[in-house]
């Protein structure tokens, strides 16, 4: 029964072709004259057969409707999906904004129970978020004073990482620019969803602010998701009209903290599941065509009508 219900057709705009049928076999129904030959008497002419009836709707049905119908549905092409496979072009595009600024250095993180630094865990867990989304493009923008760019979108993933691995840090904290940044490296003719995950340690030491350049994500459609990470969390009320929950909201993402590795890794989950689209569609590689199936058994019924009337069944000359 399933597979029943998987059965599609290439051509399902050709089966409107069944609703003529009822009109034929309204038309076939309609009275009509039995071929007839008039003689004074049947006497001693029995030999010649029987005069034949008009022929039944179900007869007609069998030996010509129904091999139509079977026709019709053939030309539609129908076929059942065999194998699938997770198509890549569903994934979306992500750019991360990291801060590699000098106070990335510090070390009042916590690593597999070892004092880490800020910087040592942001990779950990980026490294972890970007392995887990195979069918995204991830690019990596780093920033401190001035953004710079790490990767740009690409599926090779590892190689992006060990990119991120090899970049030193440097003076300054730019957030507005290293925001615009990432948002000129997205693809604008991409029909993907477009994110920015910008994770920083501190407020804003060079250029604009990012609510005041967020103006450019909001067009070209792309969500922000701030990270400030830190041993000391924001106070609510400070929070909420910190400059990057500003940013974030106005674009539809989000604004988070992380005092610690495992608060950090518990938003990048958190990110993850919210931009968990519908990143399960499939598409078929392989299909079982089944079109033979009613074109050859209308063929063999229309057949076999022809040899019914033609060769099998007699009838007057």
């Amino acid at each position: 029964m399933k597979d029943l219900l998987a059965i599609e057709f290439l051509y399902p705009w050709v089966l409107l072709g069944l609703l003529v049928l009822p009109v034929l076999a309204w038309f076939h129904r309609k009275p009509r004259a039995v071929p007839s030959l008039v003689v004074p008497s049947l006497f001693g002419r029995s030999h010649l057969g029987h005069i034949p009836a008009r022929q039944r709707a179900m007869t007609h049905a069998l030996w010509t409707l129904i091999p139509l119908a079977l026709l019709i549905v053939g030309l539609a092409r129908p076929r059942m999906p065999r194998g699938d496979l997770p198509d890549p072009s569903k994934g979306i595009d992500i750019m991360l904004a990291l801060d590699f600024s000098r106070s990335m250095a510090e070390t009042d993180f916590r690593l597999e129970r070892k004092r880490v630094t800020r910087r040592a865990a942001l990779e950990y867990v980026t490294e972890k978020f970007i392995l887990g989304r195979p069918n995204d493009r991830i690019g990596i923008v780093c920033f401190a004073r001035n953004p710079f760019l790490v990767s740009p979108l690409t599926l090779d993933h590892r190689w992006a990482i060990e990119s991120m691995h090899q970049t030193d840090l440097a003076t300054g904290t730019g957030i507005g620019w290293a925001v615009m940044a990432a948002g000129n490296f997205l693809r604008k003719d991409s029909d993907r969803s477009k994110v920015v995950i910008l994770v920083t340690d501190g407020d804003n030491s060079s250029g604009p602010r990012a609510s005041e350049i967020i103006g450019q994500l909001v067009r070209d459609k792309v969500k922000l998701y701030s990270v400030l990470i830190g041993p000391e969390m924001v106070v609510p009320s400070v929070a909420a009209n910190h400059d990057l929950n500003r940013a974030a909201r106005i674009t539809g993402g989000q604004f988070f903290q992380a005092n610690d590795t495992r608060a950090l890794q518990g938003i990048y989950n958190l990110i993850d599941q919210l931009e968990k689209r519908d990143l399960i569609q499939k598409r078929f590689v392989l299909w079982q065509e089944l079109f033979a199936w009613p074109v050859a058994i209308g063929s063999l019924l229309w057949l076999g009508g022809w040899i019914w009337k033609s060769l099998l069944r007699r009838q007057l000359p």
